[in-house]
């Protein structure tokens, strides 16, 4: 039988990304548990409060699945994802408190200092020491003089710049999903791709082709990924995102792929012919294979 134990220290943020900063407050949490013998817990939400909140959430760096395997890996024990409903938007700073006492046992909590709780968002972590709780604040991380933020790395994303969203969130930027099929273009030109459908609300590149590196069944492949319209085909304003994963051979079609983008190559355009698609597509397999190069594929 499994002892619980007596007391936790809880890690409190959304964590969208769990990115460096992110990964300061959860290492805190894990080590003062370690320290005192107790149990670490981090407490998140399930939605963006903003959803409920201004009707509107940005989008998602990591799915809640994600989220939750990455603040394991920093050494949490347990990751409670709570509803951000109504009930929740209105509870008190000091219920909310108590709530971490009871339900989840929390001796100590570790957050940034921007940690913002209860009603209205009027909790901070004094107002949390002030309600009883041994409250532990962590410095914001830097890098390059700037804040690493959740904001900072969607912008960085959404503008190509993804060796710089690398730096902040200290591993490539990455999207995972279920691959479906597609029109089969790729494949009449000599290079079939697999379409990628991520979770909806997920944060999406800047509309263009990029290095990757593509998992699947426990292997890695370099990656040529276009994220865009397909401009030489259709006129439709849907975005996909489809990649060729070097060589590989086979049929992935319901299976799960993850997509790490390394470096962002070229702009989407549409090409006269068929050809000299064709002829582009051989030469971004020869960059995507440079940059591929530096990586771990296996």
């Amino acid at each position: 039988m499994t002892v619980q134990p007596e007391n936790r220290v809880v890690a409190l943020g959304f964590f969208d990304g769990v990115h460096r900063g992110h990964c300061a407050i959860l290492r805190r949490a894990a080590e003062l548990a370690r320290e005192r013998g107790w149990g670490s817990a981090a407490v998140t939400f399930e939605t963006h409060p903003r959803a409920l909140v201004l009707g509107v959430a940005p989008d998602m760096i990591t799915t809640l699945e994600q989220r939750s395997a990455l603040i394991r890996a920093q050494g949490i024990d347990l990751v409670v994802a709570l509803p951000f409903d109504e009930e929740m938007a209105e509870t008190e700073p000091c219920e909310f408190a108590e709530m971490l006492r009871t339900c989840w046992r929390a001796g100590a909590v570790v957050c940034g200092d921007s940690f913002r709780f209860g009603r209205d968002a009027r909790g901070t972590p004094e107002t949390m020491r002030a309600c009883g709780m041994e409250v532990f604040v962590c410095p914001p991380v830097t890098l390059g003089g700037a804040v690493i933020s959740s904001t900072l790395i969607r912008r960085c994303v959404a503008e190509g710049a993804l060796g710089r969203a690398r730096q902040l969130l200290g591993r490539p930027f990455s999207l995972e999903g279920t691959v479906r099929s597609g029109y089969q273009r790729g494949r009449r030109l000599g290079y079939p791709t697999v379409n990628l459908m991520p979770e909806d609300g997920m944060l999406l590149p800047k509309r263009g082709v990029y290095a990757a590196l593509a998992e699947t069944g426990g292997r890695t492949y370099c990656a040529v990924t276009n994220v865009g319209t397909r401009p030489t085909f259709s006129d439709a304003d849907i975005v996909s995102i489809e990649s060729y994963l070097l060589d590989y051979a086979g049929d992935l079609y319901g299976q799960t792929v993850k997509v790490s983008f390394l470096k962002y190559l070229r702009a989407e355009r549409p090409f006269g012919s068929g050809d000299e698609l064709r002829a582009q597509i051989g030469r971004d397999i020869a960059q995507a294979r440079t940059v591929c190069g530096r990586e771990n594929c296996r």
